[in-house]
């Protein structure tokens, strides 16, 4: 069985299309209609994209790297947003939740090592 083929079962189509739907009306309002994009906002959406998408695979939340790399996205997007200077509050969320995220996951890592 080829991956191809084994994403193919795992991958929920309507959740794909909403997500490929909300992320190309979202993508033409940030780059084609409010104008040119700015670094920073190509750097989001380059780690907000396959986050979303990410979403609409079976199974993908039961693999061992899934919670850290969310937690290391969301400190990612609020570290872009707040250089941006655009949402620094919101920026700020992003950041603490990412970090005490990472700080769970790696309370149970330890834990789980010391058993």
């Amino acid at each position: 069985m080829t991956v191809l083929h084994s994403l193919e079962k795992r991958v929920r189509p309507v959740a794909l299309l909403v997500m490929l739907i909300l992320t190309g009306v979202a993508t033409y309002f940030e780059f084609v209609y409010y104008g040119p994009p700015t670094l920073y906002s190509v750097g989001l959406w380059i780690i907000v994209v396959p986050m979303l998408l990410a979403s609409t695979v079976r199974g993908l939340r039961s693999h061992p790297l899934y919670q850290p790399l969310l937690y290391g996205g969301f400190i990612a997007i609020g570290a872009l947003q707040y250089i941006d200077g655009e949402w620094v509050l919101l920026a700020g969320v992003f950041v603490l939740g990412g970090t005490v995220g990472l700080a769970i996951e790696l309370r149970d890592w330890l834990n789980v090592a010391n058993e």
